[in-house]
């Protein structure tokens, strides 16, 4: 009993959290800067595809890649490795924002990222003591806050000075921050492999403390199709690419203001944030509905982002979609880790974040060749893909049970 509650009490939640906002907040001013620099400066849409979706071309296997030499090496040394890695990166965009060589700074970014978020959320499902629920609420609610300050930030600068250069110049100083506290302060989780063994095979489960028991119990009882929160993660990304990646071309050619973009960006993960933590605390049995209900949403925001040219219809546009992205991300992270739980392993999170990183590949270099013909075309090609997205979850979401 003195060993769970000294490791509830010994591990240091908080650098994790600082990650969790000063990575996100750099990636939020960058994201958006890449479509709009870069067509600015006459890139060709194809190109820019590519170099939006520079950093998931090793992304997209590299937290798999290096599941195993995390599980080697530990958890904060893989952290530190990783956030080193993109410190230096980043260094590039001080000497040079040519496409090539910015290309290749972003593809060792997404490879060393690999260590990253695989491992920050394994820290949280390692610690079978705690509250993961708060815990994974506070995880997500950090990370939007981290590129909502990210587009705040953006917004304030180029709404004074419009120059995007500013922003590649700034971005990495926020890395930085983030190495020396990762070096400094962050600490290795207090996972014990006996823990939930034993809480799955004793059935008087009277001999197990209650914080244990009711975290574990409650993540164990439900047969889960893999193939849920990968759908759910994959819709996640596809209407991120809508955002981060379409919108801000569409913008450029309807004329409007450089930190317009930031600012739609900002309010979508105003209310991406209310609704990707309200989701963290809900039952699996409540899950199983909302995805279905997201999808049907932002199929029609997506048709609706095509057709429209209205300033004031993107603000609301952005709003609810926002909302909806949010409960998919919440949901598939929420699953993934459940599945990580009930199989005392990591590497859902590992597939979780290669899924990711997939879907952001192929999404801004598939829309990209898209776009080149319209951008609206565009939009409608992924409310198609929404759409196939749907009759596939309505299909295995009647597989989730309670296991005896």
């Amino acid at each position: 009993m003195n060993i769970i509650d000294n490791s509830h009490h010994y591990w240091r939640f908080w650098p994790v959290l600082c990650l969790a906002f000063l990575y996100p907040m750099n990636m939020g001013l960058i994201n958006l800067a890449i479509p709009l620099y870069f067509f600015r400066v006459g890139v060709a849409i194809e190109l820019i595809g590519f170099l939006a979706a520079g950093s998931t071309m090793t992304y997209c296997f590299s937290p798999i890649l290096l599941n195993k030499v995390s599980n080697r090496i530990n958890r904060r040394r893989s952290v530190i490795l990783g956030i080193v890695g993109i410190t230096f990166a980043q260094m590039i965009f001080y000497f040079t924002l040519e496409p090539i060589p910015f290309l290749i700074a972003r593809v060792i970014e997404g490879f060393m990222a690999g260590f990253i978020w695989a491992n920050l959320q394994s820290s949280i499902s390692d610690n079978f003591e705690h509250d993961h629920s708060k815990y994974m609420a506070r995880y997500n609610f950090t990370w939007n806050l981290g590129i909502f300050s990210g587009y705040l930030s953006g917004t304030l600068i180029l709404f004074f000075i419009e120059d995007l250069r500013i922003v590649f110049y700034s971005a990495p100083l926020l890395i930085v921050a983030n190495a020396i506290i990762i070096i400094f302060f962050f600490q290795e989780s207090t996972k014990n492999n006996n823990l939930i063994q034993n809480s799955k095979n004793d059935k008087n489960q009277e001999k197990s403390p209650d914080i244990i028991k009711g975290n574990i119990v409650h993540f164990t009882k439900y047969s889960i199709p893999v193939i849920i929160p990968v759908l759910c993660i994959v819709a996640y990304c596809l209407a991120r690419v809508s955002a981060n990646f379409l919108y801000p071309l569409k913008s450029e050619i309807l004329g409007f203001s450089l930190y317009t973009v930031y600012l739609l960006s900002c309010l979508g993960f105003a209310t991406q944030i209310i609704s990707i933590t309200l989701t963290s605390y809900l039952s699996i049995n409540y899950l199983k509905k909302i995805p279905i209900i997201s999808i049907i949403a932002l199929i029609v925001i997506l048709i609706l982002l095509g057709i429209n040219t209205n300033f004031f219809i993107f603000i609301a546009l952005f709003l609810f979609a926002g909302f909806f992205i949010g409960t998919l991300y919440s949901t598939s992270l929420k699953l993934f880790l459940t599945l990580n739980i009930k199989n005392n392993t990591s590497k859902y999170s590992s597939i979780l974040e290669s899924i990711i990183g997939l879907t952001f590949l192929l999404g801004p270099i598939t829309t990209a060749f898209i776009a080149k013909i319209d951008i609206n075309l565009s939009f409608y090609f992924l409310s198609l893909v929404f759409f196939f997205l749907l009759l596939v979850l309505l299909v295995y979401m009647r597989k989730i049970e309670i296991t005896s």
